[in-house]
C-alpha cells in the first residue's frame, strides 16, 4: 500500500486551506492503515466521521474565506460543493444500508477531491486573491 504525499502541486498559497487540505491527506492515510492493520470495522467508521466533519467544517470555512476575499466566482464554487455534500450523504446512506460498493464511491469521491477540486478548482481563488496582491 502507498500513502498518498502531500506535494506542492496541491498547495494554494493560503496557510489554514492548505493546512485543512493537508488533513484530508491525513485522513485518507489514516483509513488505508487502519485498514492494512485489519481494522476494518474501526477504519470505517472513523472514516465517514472524519470526512463528514471535513466537509462542513472546511468547505463553510473555504466559501467564508471566498466571500471575504470577493471572489467573483463564489456562487458556481458553493453549487460544486453543495453537489460533494449531497453525493457524500448519498453514498453514506447507500452503505448504512448494505450496499459495500458506496464505500468504495466514498474513497474514490475524497481522493478525487483531493486532486481534481483542490488542484483545479480550489486553484481559482488563490490566483484571484494573487492578482488582487494579497
Amino acid at each position: 500500500m502507498v500513502l498518498i504525499e502531500w506535494s506542492e502541486e496541491l498547495e494554494l498559497g493560503i496557510p489554514e486551506i492548505d493546512n485543512q487540505h493537508k488533513r484530508l491527506v491525513e485522513m485518507l492515510n489514516e483509513f488505508y492503515t487502519e485498514l492494512e492493520e485489519g481494522h476494518q470495522s474501526e477504519a470505517v467508521e472513523h472514516f465517514l466521521k472524519n470526512l463528514e466533519d471535513y466537509l462542513n467544517y472546511h468547505l463553510d470555512y473555504e466559501e467564508k474565506f471566498m466571500e471575504e476575499i470577493g471572489f467573483p466566482q463564489l456562487e458556481n464554487h458553493k453549487k460544486t460543493h453543495d453537489m460533494f455534500k449531497k453525493l457524500y450523504a448519498e453514498e453514506k446512506n447507500r452503505y448504512l444500508e448494505g450496499d459495500t460498493k458506496a464505500l468504495r464511491e466514498l474513497v474514490a469521491f475524497a481522493f478525487s477531491w483531493l486532486f481534481s477540486h483542490i488542484m483545479k478548482t480550489d486553484k481559482k481563488y488563490a490566483e484571484f486573491l494573487k492578482e488582487k496582491g494579497a
